[in-house]
């Protein structure tokens, strides 16, 4: 089964949440090629999009691929494609059961992100039209909006093309073209109700996306439902809510009790909004250095957390004032990390932020060290696996295996990092679990 997965705009944490998640799910894959954009699988067993979409934070889309064609260098892929659709083709691989005015839409992708092809969704488009026009097929062609090759998931959901008709995708690369059709887009609608339509909102705090949030989740290893996860540094609960989507129990603590009476808010509003069952939460006002003292009845299994970020900047800092940040959080993270020993056990994860400010457009300034963790006995897990980080240039993992999620109007960014306790787990997660390298010798394929 061949799928394309469409990556978000922090590509590197979309492709990490989104291999560590069939990992957990114990889905073998091979990478057959890799854009910012695009990532194109191979995987041993069929994907139930409609289950795995609203579970991952970072893909925009998942396309089921059903065909593949050999193409020449910066061939047109319509050229590819010219022979291959057909009204008997389009009725039965691409379109599903639908009685009024047929809607369709032609995205394209490109693996080569110096080769453009503007103007061949709107050629593919009007070849399928013309077919179905001349079978006196009633349809309607949706184009991508001008410069884009793509249609958004805005435009996927507003015209209804999933239900009506199809998204017709193409990946193009310099040696192969792959063609299917949309399974899934994101709900972005209901990501945005989940940050914004929350109670209790605090924005001078900082607040974490949902997507990142849900993002870190499933990179904190094999969790099962109703598995409890801590967040020690809740704020205002977004890590807790999509824990509680993704089916899991949640605990959350916090120094400052007006965070906490905010987290209670917040998840009230989205326990009622989303039918989550009672008693799947419990949040304390606690110092996270000392933590363990409310933790005898609660057996964690990840601690997935933003941890403190210290000062909000409006330009970026002196480096003297960075400086004094990290020495700050050196000694706080210390402390809690010999905190978490008393708990967590070995084997199982530490999904944290670290604070990264943004020093210049592509620079940023990371805290110097992270021996808070590695004195306390964790180590740093690979964030993406190394094979496909020295094949795939583009993609952005620091030298100590994070990832950095930023913002272009914010200062301090997030360092999203792995740490694990002690020695590794007996079962596969998604750092270990069905990674086959593409033998293909092409730098985007």
């Amino acid at each position: 089964m061949r799928y394309a997965f469409i990556l978000g705009r922090v590509y590197t944490l979309s492709l990490a949440e989104l291999l560590q998640k069939l990992g957990n799910l114990g889905i073998n894959y091979k990478v057959l090629a890799c854009a910012p954009e695009v990532v194109v699988l191979e995987t041993d067993q069929p994907i139930q999009a409609d289950k795995l979409q609203p579970q991952l934070g970072g893909i925009i889309k998942i396309i089921r691929l059903l065909d593949t064609f050999q193409k020449k260098g910066k061939e047109y892929p319509s050229n590819a494609l010219i022979n291959y659709f057909n009204f008997k083709r389009i009725k039965s691989d691409y379109f599903g059961e639908y009685s009024g005015k047929r809607q369709f839409g032609v995205s394209i992708y490109s693996l080569d992100p110096a080769i453009r092809f503007r103007e061949e969704s709107s050629r593919i488009a009007f070849l399928i039209k013309k077919i179905l026009q001349e079978q006196s097929v009633s349809v309607r062609a949706v184009l991508p909006q001008f410069p884009s090759m793509a249609l958004s998931s805005v435009q996927v959901n507003e015209n209804q093309l999933l239900t009506k008709g199809a998204e017709i995708v193409v990946v193009s690369g310099t040696q192969r073209v792959f063609v299917g059709k949309t399974l899934t887009v994101q709900n972005y609608e209901d990501y945005g109700r989940r940050d914004y339509q929350r109670p209790a909102r605090d924005e001078k705090v900082g607040m974490i996306p949902p997507k990142v949030a849900q993002s870190m989740i499933n990179m904190a290893g094999n969790l099962k439902p109703l598995d409890y996860i801590l967040d020690p540094f809740c704020g205002s609960g977004t890590i807790l809510q999509e824990a509680l989507l993704l089916g899991l129990r949640a605990i959350g603590s916090d120094l400052e009790e007006k965070m906490i009476h905010n987290s209670e808010k917040n998840l009230e509003w989205f326990r009622n909004r989303y039918h989550v069952a009672p008693g799947r939460y419990k949040l304390f006002v606690s110092d996270a250095a000392e933590i363990s003292l409310q933790l005898p009845r609660f057996p964690i299994s990840a601690i997935v957390t933003e941890g403190t970020l210290g000062p909000i900047y409006g330009k970026v800092p002196k480096k003297s004032e960075m400086k004094a940040n990290f020495k700050m959080l050196n000694k706080l993270y210390t402390q809690v990390f010999a905190e978490f020993k008393k708990f967590l056990p070995e084997g199982h994860r530490v999904v944290m932020c670290l604070p990264a400010y943004k020093a210049s457009f592509t620079d940023y300034e990371y805290m110097d060290t992270v021996d808070f963790a590695l004195s306390n006995g964790y180590t740093v897990l690979d964030s993406i696996p190394p094979e496909l980080v020295k094949k795939y240039k583009f993609l952005k993992v620091t030298e100590r295996k994070s990832i950095v999620y930023d913002r272009k109007d914010q200062v301090v960014a997030r360092e999203i990092i792995i740490f694990q306790y002690g020695e590794e787990r007996l079962e596969l997660s998604g750092n270990e679990a069905g990674i086959v390298e593409s033998q293909t010798s092409d730098v985007t394929e």
